[in-house]
């Protein structure tokens, strides 16, 4: 009966396969290649990656896995008791699969791949965390710079002026008139008219007009005539 070494590289040179050339396709390491078909398997792995190794290559040389791997734990049940050793954590998925695709995973890739996947990770959340600091700021920097009122010129105390108007008297009689402006109580005119006479007078707001006798005295502003309310003596307002 034919060992496994022996179906190993049978299978291969039928192929015209070199070790070289298998190293290649598989992704195994020649020198475990060459201690399969020596029937050599004291090599430094976890038997479970040994066997995941073999089936790799068994699937490569169209030879039965299941069968080649059978026969390899024959063999190593038959040799010394294996050493229980601590190998750390194992990722069994990593393995399973090495075995159902037939590639074959380096020991220790688990662990460099979960310290690159770390060293990443760690990389692009410090990315994340700076980018998110400098929106920040930028956020309260226009917020800031909206939320101050811009300077404003001084604003002007302007008083609108009311448009202008000028207030015409006429004495139709002698007859004296006092004109006091409301508004600050400025004394605008304050004398006799006599009989024809005309007296005119700038208009601002309200004025308070006093007459001694009041159907003696013909009032008009801008040319519109306003009948006086009294016909002696008396004070009335004009707006």
């Amino acid at each position: 009966m034919q060992t496994i070494g022996e179906r190993l590289e049978e299978a291969r040179k039928r192929k015209g396969i070199s070790i070289r050339e298998a190293a290649e396709t598989t992704k195994i390491r020649g020198d475990y290649l060459q201690k399969f078909e020596a029937n050599s398997f004291d090599i430094d792995l976890p038997p479970l990656y040994i066997r995941g190794f073999l089936r790799s290559y068994a699937h490569y040389l169209e030879l039965d896995p299941d069968r080649l791997v059978g026969d390899l734990n024959s063999v190593l049940s038959e040799g010394k008791p294996a050493r229980r050793e601590v190998f750390g954590r194992v990722d069994f998925t990593e393995a399973t699969r090495t075995q159902e695709s037939g590639e074959a995973v380096p020991a220790g890739r688990s662990a460099q791949d979960q310290a690159l996947m770390l060293k990443f990770g760690l990389l692009g959340g410090a990315a994340i965390v700076a980018i998110v600091i400098i929106i920040l700021l930028i956020n309260v920097l226009f917020s800031h710079s909206a939320g101050k009122p811009a300077q404003a010129a001084q604003p002007t105390t302007t008083v609108q002026a009311e448009a202008a108007q000028t207030l015409t008297l006429t004495a139709t009689d002698a007859t004296r008139v006092k004109v006091v402006q409301d508004l600050d109580g400025a004394v605008l005119f304050n004398s006799a008219l006599a009989r024809g006479e005309t007296k005119s007078i700038k208009k601002q707001g309200k004025l308070l007009i006093t007459v001694e006798t009041g159907k003696n005295l013909r009032m008009e502003v801008n040319g519109r005539n306003y009948p006086v309310p009294i016909e002696a003596y008396g004070r009335f307002a004009l707006d």
